[in-house]
């Protein structure tokens, strides 16, 4: 696998973050079938690197989602890169925090084709094939900077970071890994480099800087956190420019839609959301919010009977309140309102806050039939 490449063009497909063997138990029934999905997303990928007749394959880190998977999804991952051996493609794969290289992991105990390329040192090290050069470095540990103080050598070859770890440009709310492995645009200008390409962050991210940088972002959606159209990065290199293009390759999409139903006295243009949005491939989490009247009567139960089998997965969020405004007299339905209300301002778990509110609309209902 010495060969230099003849043509002028080299290309590359950029991947990472699969997290093969991840359980999704936030869809219930159907976390089997979206991890299955995962598995036919990476073999789509090793088909498209096949048809489009790549001088490699990168993978960015966390093709695993824990540092021992199981041993039928390894021998699932192993027999996709055989593949690329029988047409002479290189793969150059580094470990992520997720499935990190350390002694007895399973890096050690299974052998993967000749043809993929392990990195296995804290530190970035050249990896040559033909005329591409990937510098590409073991995650090991969560504080290693990896491009502190480095510089490529220069050369003729396409030259290319393959880092797992976080830029300043993640600052994701509620992302507890946004920190690790610290990379600095300064330490991005002066790397030397034609191409870094980045994994940790599950959705598609160019790093604007003199060097062209991107994460690939997840190729399946993982979360409801994630963009819609998740896919792979196609990278061409030629006459020293360097050309990038996303092509999606996600099965499902995770979506998110918030409706406001302050204004809403029934559930009809719910109805009609769950209607125009449905799709056998969505993965729909619909979030009611607002403080609509008393008159509005929310039942998700009836929603789900009617819509679930209508999407891949379909998830309701109960997050309506009750006015603000209501009436605290010394009528019964006044001291009903007051009862409930101090109940509801006591109470600290939120699902039973939900319960309270729920009561109360329920039966200020009732009570004005009755009145």
């Amino acid at each position: 696998m010495t060969e230099k490449i003849n043509n002028n063009e080299i290309k590359i497909i950029h991947t990472g973050d699969l997290h093969l063997g991840m359980t999704f138990k936030s869809l219930g029934k159907k976390s089997k079938l979206h991890r299955r999905d995962c598995q036919d997303v990476f073999s789509n990928i090793i088909h498209l690197c096949i048809k489009e007749k790549v001088n490699g394959l990168l993978i960015a880190g966390d093709l695993f989602d824990e540092p021992n998977p199981s041993k039928s999804i390894i021998t699932f991952v192993i027999d996709e890169l055989k593949k690329l051996k029988e047409k002479n493609i290189p793969v150059f794969l580094i470990s992520g925090n997720h499935d990190p290289y350390k002694k007895n992991s399973f890096w050690f105990n299974h052998k993967f084709p000749s043809n993929v390329i392990i990195f296995e040192n804290n530190s970035l090290e050249p990896k040559t094939v033909g005329n591409l050069t990937v510098y590409g470095l073991a995650y090991i540990d969560n504080t290693k900077e990896p491009l502190k103080d480095f510089k490529a050598k220069s050369s003729n070859d396409f030259k290319i970071g393959l880092i797992h770890g976080s830029t300043i440009n993640i600052k994701v709310k509620e992302e507890p890994e946004s920190s690790y492995r610290p990379i600095k645009k300064a330490q991005i200008d002066s790397s030397n480099l034609d191409y870094i390409a980045l994994g940790h962050f599950h959705d598609l991210l160019e790093v604007k800087a003199k060097t062209k940088c991107f994460y690939c972002g997840s190729p399946e959606g993982l979360s409801f956190k994630n963009n819609l159209d998740s896919g792979i990065l196609l990278v061409k290199y030629s006459k020293k420019k360097v050309i990038v293009k996303p092509i999606k390759t996600s099965i499902r999409g995770f979506h998110t839609i918030n409706v406001d139903c302050t204004k809403f006295d029934n559930d009809s243009e719910i109805r009609k959301i769950l209607e125009k949005n449905k799709g056998d491939n969505k993965i729909l989490r619909l979030v009611l919010k607002g403080s609509p009247s008393l008159d509005f009567q929310l039942d998700v139960d009836l929603f789900m009977k009617e819509f679930e089998s209508e999407y891949f997965f379909l998830k309701i969020v109960d997050k309506v309140h009750i006015p603000d405004n209501l009436t605290e007299d010394e009528t019964i339905r006044g001291q009903f309102i007051k009862l409930i209300k101090s109940e509801i301002e006591k109470e600290k778990n939120p699902k039973k806050k939900k319960i309270f509110e729920n009561a109360l609309r329920i039966g200020i209902g009732h009570l004005d039939k009755k009145l």
